[in-house]
């Protein structure tokens, strides 16, 4: 049975993807993964500095960078932010409450974005 509506859908989608390939084609991406805590905190923990040395998000070189929510090895959700928007944003939390210690060991300190935000990010402009 031939649907007509799959092939406008598919063919908006196909122009969605061409769209995306070009955007990003020469742009550097960094992809941090959460698993698992994510949905107990509602945060994501932004590595600003590990054993007293820069690094994460005050190191990286990446035009862009990309949370990925992970839930039973599966991806659930993604958000994809320029780092000077994410940089902005997390300035807004730094020597709160929401600068901690963590990451494995213990050994990194980073800020805790909570996730609803990462959905906002565009009111930091």
């Amino acid at each position: 049975m031939y649907n007509k509506k799959f092939d406008i859908q598919l063919g908006h989608g196909e122009e969605i993807e061409e769209q995306l390939r070009e955007f990003f084609s020469g742009r550097k991406i960094e992809v941090k993964s959460e698993r698992y805590i994510w949905e107990k905190t509602g945060n994501h923990f932004l590595e600003y500095s590990y054993r007293g040395k820069p690094s994460g998000i005050a190191t990286t070189e990446a035009d862009y960078w990309a949370f990925v929510m992970v839930k039973d090895e599966k991806i659930v959700i993604s958000y994809i932010t320029p780092v000077f928007l994410l940089k902005k944003l997390a300035r807004k939390y730094y020597n709160t409450d929401r600068d901690v210690i963590g990451g494995d060991g213990n050994q990194s300190k980073g800020i805790l974005i909570p996730i609803e935000e990462l959905a906002q990010i565009y009111k930091y402009i």
